[in-house]
């Protein structure tokens, strides 16, 4: 590991507080609410010396955005290696992205806003680059666990149900229906009065649909999501302790 000199440490310190005091600004109110003289004012120092860290306020939106892909990333490898068959420990990392949005609410919310082309063209290519392959390890992680269940004979290697194609349709249903459960104030008039609760059963569906082993049975899925909460969220408060998160 390489060590860093003193300016080296205090100039990624510094970013670090950066960003720590414009996350609540950005999940709160966007990034109109961003303020680089606030930023300034709470470090004591001159405005200039934030824009040397981040030439505007979209390069603090991607690095949140950055910092909320790496933290999801955590909790999907630690869901991936649970001991259970790959059904239960791809249903755990569906848990890792629930944990998530619970936990880590204003990172979940900065993650939405780094997608708008407003925000996402005034940004670095170096920094593109870095969010581009934290998101892209998150779906290999999905894809081991999917290949396991085909090496295993659990799920039968077909065509018609490509590993990626299978990855993007289980990340569709889960991220798409927590952001519509953030956003949307009329999914009960809708009918959905669970949203998590309709979000596993239509994973669960597709999943039984491929015949991917073994099929969903109500009470032994609702005692492995139990243990996987319990296990994340411990695991989740270690990491705190530790300063990990």
């Amino acid at each position: 590991m390489q060590t860093l000199t003193p300016k080296q440490r205090e100039i990624r310190q510094r970013e670090t507080r950066i960003l720590d005091l414009a996350r609540p600004m950005v999940a709160s109110g966007g990034i109109s609410l961003l303020s680089m003289d606030a930023i300034a004012a709470e470090l004591k120092t001159a405005k200039g010396t934030v824009y040397n860290h981040f030439p505007n306020k979209e390069e603090i939106v991607l690095a949140l955005a950055i910092q909320a892909v790496e933290c999801r990333l955590g909790l999907f490898n630690r869901a991936a290696m649970m001991r259970g068959c790959p059904r239960e420990r791809v249903a755990a990392i569906g848990i890792a992205c629930e944990l998530f949005a619970d936990r880590f609410n204003e990172l979940f919310r900065i993650e939405q806003i780094i997608r708008h082309d407003a925000v996402w063209d005034k940004t670095s290519p170096k920094r593109q680059d870095l969010l581009r392959n934290c998101e892209s390890r998150c779906m290999h992680t999905v894809a081991g666990v999917v290949r396991d269940a085909m090496a295993c004979g659990d799920l039968e290697n077909r065509a018609t149900h490509a590993v990626e194609d299978l990855v993007f349709g289980l990340w569709s249903l889960v991220y798409g229906g927590l952001m519509l459960e953030m956003t949307s104030p009329s999914l009960a008039d809708l009918g959905i009065e669970n949203a998590r609760r309709a979000i596993r059963r239509n994973c669960n569906g597709l999943l039984d649909g491929l015949q991917w082993q073994p099929l969903f049975e109500p009470k032994a899925y609702e005692r492995w999501i139990k243990k996987v909460r319990t296990d994340l969220n411990r695991w989740l408060d270690d990491a705190q302790e530790r300063g990990d998160q």
